[in-house]
């Protein structure tokens, strides 16, 4: 009896002890964060942030006509991030939830004066994962946040917060998760290269009238922590060959000018060697590729394609690395490849903080593109009509 007594006053008191969930908050009690854009004006730090409607993430079945959710974007002020942030936690009506960002935006400003002022809180605090992506933008940051997804789509599908899924079908920039981009940020032979985010206005329609839509169209360069220009598409022909990472691109093979044949270019494989070192290093690219057939225009032998095809690729590689060179940024990683094959000879290269990859470095190019597939027909099944041709 005195045992089972003893038992129960034990019991009592571990469950007097217990907290439970006292203090568990309700999932709609919660205002969750999807996206953070980062600026800098009048000498305060401005940020902006995505909040999420959980009723338009899941799919559900919606009467047709219905309107889209309401982008709602909060906006803080301060002197530094940290104050940015109390402030627009300040008139916040609930508590907000930082555990779902999954993008990160900067503004052209915020990279020409100092993006290492935004580290501290972005890495040490703990809701903010590394795993969320990270664009530049020149446009207004609260237009790109309030930009929607495809009418039907979850407002977390779209290029903002999914842009590996466009990269893998249409591989020209490559998004860069907030990880690689520290990693990459801190090594000093590194060039970082941030895809830079903007609304297009004139590709879709939605009953007639044009809609806007999210685009990448170009990139801001970062080397050794400071800001080292834009780049727009049209200067950037050159990078996705390359980059190892590239998935799907398109290439037109011409004779006279005038189209043969189009293809689109898999499994890239880049080496980059020094081939002389010290303050004016040269180095020797040699790229394979495979290429796939994707449309025929006329008859076109599979050499003159492969071949075409080689001209081209080094034609766009030398001419983006110029215009990288001219305004004094390394597109391609060439100090990296020196750093990483040959460190004693980047050191006598680095040493003097004024040296930088010259327009001679790229001696040699080597090109090797094999056609590996034409799809579901032989390669030159037909013979279009001349008044057909492009």
């Amino acid at each position: 009896m005195k045992r089972q007594l003893i038992a129960c006053l034990v019991l009592m008191l571990s469950v007097s002890f217990t907290s439970g969930c006292w203090d568990q908050k309700s999932i709609q009690d919660l205002n969750y964060l999807s996206a953070f854009g980062i600026d800098y004006q009048n000498n305060q730090y401005v940020l902006y942030a995505q909040s999420t409607d959980l009723s338009s993430v899941a799919k559900q079945e919606t009467p047709p006509g219905s309107s889209e959710p309401p982008v709602i974007i909060s906006i803080g002020r301060g002197e530094t991030l940290q104050s940015a942030m109390d402030n627009m936690q300040k008139n916040a009506q609930i508590p907000l939830f930082y555990g779902f960002v999954s993008t990160l935006i900067y503004h052209e400003r915020m990279l020409q004066k100092d993006v290492i002022a935004t580290f501290d809180i972005l890495n040490r605090y703990g809701l903010l994962r590394y795993t969320k992506w990270v664009f530049g933008t020149r446009e207004s940051i609260p237009e790109v946040l309030s930009n929607h997804s495809v009418t039907g789509f979850s407002p977390l599908t779209s290029l903002l917060h999914q842009p590996q899924d466009v990269y893998k079908q249409r591989s020209f920039i490559e998004p860069i998760r907030y990880f690689t981009f520290i990693s990459r940020f801190w090594e000093p032979s590194n060039t970082v290269i941030i895809p830079n985010i903007s609304i297009y206005k004139h590709s879709w329609k939605e009953n007639n009238d044009f809609i806007s839509r999210l685009t990448v169209d170009g990139i801001h360069a970062v080397y050794r922590g400071k800001w080292n220009g834009f780049f727009p598409n049209n200067d950037l022909l050159g990078l996705r060959w390359m980059n190892p990472h590239t998935e799907f691109a398109g290439l037109i093979v011409k004779e006279n000018n005038k189209p043969k044949a189009t293809l689109r270019i898999q499994n890239v494989k880049v080496m980059v060697k020094p081939i002389k070192t010290g303050e004016n290093p040269r180095f020797r690219v040699d790229i394979h590729m495979n290429g796939f057939v994707r449309e025929i225009m006329a008859k076109v032998s599979a050499d003159y394609i492969e071949k075409d095809a080689e001209a081209q690729i080094e034609e766009q590689i030398r001419g983006t690395f110029l215009k990288g060179i001219a305004a004094g940024t390394d597109l391609y990683g060439f100090e990296e490849a020196l750093y990483k094959q040959d460190v004693n000879a980047w050191k006598q290269f680095a040493k003097n903080h004024d040296n930088k990859i010259r327009k001679d470095a790229l001696a040699e190019i080597k090109i090797h593109v094999r056609l590996s597939d034409s799809g579901k027909m032989k390669l030159n099944w037909y013979h279009y009509p001349d008044h057909l041709l492009p």
